[in-house]
């Protein structure tokens, strides 16, 4: 069971970031990307896990 680095609060959910990230050097432009799905605890909201839903950029 994880829980919370802050509160010890056990339950979390997930939210996305739809704007999209840029790899560096490509341009605020830049078509390809992906968005920041955040993994936060319910009770207090801090962010324990960050990953992204295209982390090859393509």
């Amino acid at each position: 069971m994880h829980t919370c680095s802050n509160c010890s609060g056990t339950e979390f959910k997930e939210a996305i970031q739809y704007m999209k990230v840029k790899e560096v050097g490509k341009g605020k432009m830049a078509i390809n990307g992906s968005e920041v799905i955040l993994t936060f605890c319910v009770n207090c909201g801090t962010v324990s896990n960050i990953r992204l839903t295209n982390p090859s950029m393509n």
